[in-house]
């Protein structure tokens, strides 16, 4: 959900830009901050009351074209407003591209991989999504023999473990350790 609707943006723009009222006046009357008035209008000028218009889809930029607009901020000496209206882009994301590139340089501009990584290897997962064919009962019998003698090994196991570790590290009858 956006702060301020497309309507009140365009409206606002067109009084501002034909002069009916001043910028003051319009901060005023709307209660919003002439320097986001300004920057709605530096947008519509640049490329038209369209430009407003709300998007709710999430945009990705290429490296280059960040770079590129990175570039331009340095080359003509215009402040962050300016730069964002002319590509069209919000003040927010040209700040965030300039100081990713002021830490880490064209780096810092490469997209980075979100979300948490994989705990499942590739094969593991190839295993799990494998489509099982339709199996006559005796196969699925054989692997289920196969599943338990598989499970009763590792049990086995686990079993003999323990046994070494209570021979390792007698109790007294009362539950104890002997001192």
């Amino acid at each position: 959900m956006t702060k301020y609707s497309t309507t009140l943006k365009m409206e606002i723009c067109s009084k501002y830009l034909s002069h009916q009222t001043s910028l003051a006046k319009l901060e005023r009357e709307y209660g919003i901050d002439h320097t986001e008035i300004r920057a709605w209008a530096e947008r519509a000028r640049k490329h038209g009351l369209a430009a407003l218009k709300v998007t709710h889809t999430r945009q990705t930029y290429l490296p280059e074209f960040k770079l590129n607009v990175v570039r331009f901020y340095h080359e003509h000496h215009m402040g962050v407003l300016q730069v964002a209206a002319v590509f069209n882009l919000s003040r927010s994301v040209v700040r965030q591209w300039l100081a990713a590139y002021q830490a880490a340089g064209y780096s810092g501009l490469l997209p980075k991989s979100k979300g948490r990584p994989p705990t499942m290897t590739k094969k593991k997962r190839q295993k799990k999504l494998k489509p099982t064919k339709k199996l006559t009962e005796v196969e699925q019998l054989r692997r289920q023999v196969a599943e338990l003698e598989a499970q009763k090994a590792d049990l086995e196991l686990d079993n003999l473990i323990l046994k070494k570790v209570a021979a390792r590290y007698p109790r007294s009858p009362t539950g104890k350790k002997p001192e």
